[in-house]
């Protein structure tokens, strides 16, 4: 995430994310580790995880430009500084927590398809450097499967 300098905003799109980490933690208890929400200049970030196997860990960063979720190593998503952004981010964090995230695992690379409530799906990959040393002019084959929920 680039951070445009400026001072994290103290509006509703900070306390609806700083509620949201609080939230996580009520309804998740000991299913999932949750580091955060921390401070770092101007930019805020929020990591959950579990150590289920085949969980999915979300992670979510803002600054004054925007919001930025994502899962695992993989780039993530930008989205405006709005209070819709905060929906998504949370419906991000409830299919990782049930298990609703698909995966694709291929030769070097991991993709991730995350199904929101109204309809969308959003769309995330990482490449390992191997896959990037090795790039063939077809896409590698990918074997689809879904995350794991959140488990103690």
């Amino acid at each position: 995430m680039e951070c445009g300098g400026g001072e994290l905003p103290d509006d509703e799109v900070t306390t609806e994310l700083r509620r949201l980490a609080s939230t996580l933690r009520s309804e998740l208890g000991d299913r999932a580790e949750i580091s955060g929400p921390t401070v770092d200049g101007g930019v805020e970030g929020l990591t959950v995880s579990s150590s289920t196997d085949g969980s999915v860990e979300v992670w979510v960063m803002q600054d004054a430009d925007g919001v930025v979720v994502g899962l695992g190593g993989c780039p993530g998503w930008q989205l405006p500084r709005t209070l819709e952004s905060v929906v998504v981010v949370r419906a991000i964090f409830e299919a990782a927590a049930a298990g609703r995230i698909e995966v694709g695992t291929g030769r070097g690379v991991r993709s991730y398809r995350v199904p929101l409530p109204d309809g969308t799906v959003m769309k995330d990959s990482k490449t390992g450097v191997l896959a990037a040393m090795l790039e063939m002019p077809w896409k590698p084959r990918m074997r689809w499967g879904i995350s794991a929920a959140y488990s103690a």
